[in-house]
């Protein structure tokens, strides 16, 4: 038994010898998060892709000062719905809102660990690509107000969701005007301002609260050193501040943030080449005391 205990050690350590040699990209799995205002339940989404960390040579397990997401390895495909129930917007013809949306590619640097940190990310751009539509008098979203996630203002520059700049719904023609002023995307916290709708409130008060989101980066002990490694969670968030134009009363103003919650896992051929390296040796180990 001592002798099968020694190799599977050594299968250990081997595996993990490897594994450090060529995981600098790591597979990610986590979710996509839109929540707009208080009000509106949040939207919701799994994602899944590949991240390198601390460039192609960096070494793993290691605090994590870069992350590159492609969006070629399927980085969160998202489509969803969600139902409007404030009377106020329900008074303009909004029924409900859907977002079909997936993320490019790009580069965060450099990363702290902590909300609270003084950080600020250079590299900050990764477009959330697609189409969001304000679906007017009903549900079904036949007659909608598009938006664009992503719209590009010349060759080589682009604003939206995750990069920057302003978004329009609706106006000119329509009653209904929607801006948005997108954000890049930031590991520190911040606060959006959202109009809270009750019944409660007076006719004509408004009641404005302070919205506040954070990112973090964690290694598994859920401290901040080592996240770079499989198990590591890494939150990215895209504070953004939406303005209304509506005929049926006020503008309104509502908080929107979208928000990137990563994990690290190991390659799936890694697992199983564990997985069955252990199972081998359990069984040897059996073989060895049934003589």
């Amino acid at each position: 038994m001592r002798r099968v205990l020694s190799l599977l050690a050594a299968a250990l350590l081997t595996l993990g010898v490897g594994f450090s040699a060529n995981a600098r990209p790591l597979n990610v799995e986590g979710t996509f998060t839109t929540e707009i205002g208080s009000d509106l339940p949040p939207l919701n989404n799994t994602l899944g892709g590949v991240a390198t960390v601390n460039s192609s040579a960096g070494a793993i397990p290691s605090h994590l000062q870069a992350l590159r997401m492609q969006g070629s390895r399927g980085g969160g495909q998202t489509s969803a719905m969600v139902a409007i129930t404030d009377p106020l917007l329900q008074g303009n013809g909004i029924a409900s809102i859907r977002i079909n949306s997936d993320l490019g590619t790009g580069t965060f640097n450099p990363i702290s660990g902590g909300a609270a940190s003084t950080t600020v990310l250079t590299k900050n751009v990764l477009p959330v690509r697609g189409l969001s539509k304000v679906c007017l008098l009903s549900t079904q979203c036949t007659n909608f107000l598009p938006l664009q996630l992503t719209q590009h203002v010349a060759t080589s520059m682009a604003k939206g969701v995750g990069i920057g700049g302003l978004l329009t719904i609706g106006g000119g023609t329509n009653p209904i005007r929607i801006s948005i002023e997108a954000a890049p995307w930031t590991i520190k916290t911040a606060t959006r301002i959202d109009q809270l709708t009750t019944p409660m409130t007076p006719m004509g008060v408004k009641v404005f609260v302070n919205i506040q989101k954070s990112g973090f980066a964690h290694d598994p002990s859920s401290t901040t050193t080592n996240t770079a490694q499989p198990s590591g969670v890494v939150q990215l968030i895209s504070p953004m501040q939406i303005v209304t134009n509506l005929t049926s009363g006020s503008s309104e103003k509502l908080s929107l943030f979208a928000t990137m919650k990563l994990h690290f896992i190991p390659e799936p051929g890694m697992l199983l080449l564990l997985g069955s390296g252990v199972a081998g040796l359990v069984l040897m180990g059996r073989r060895r005391l049934r003589r």
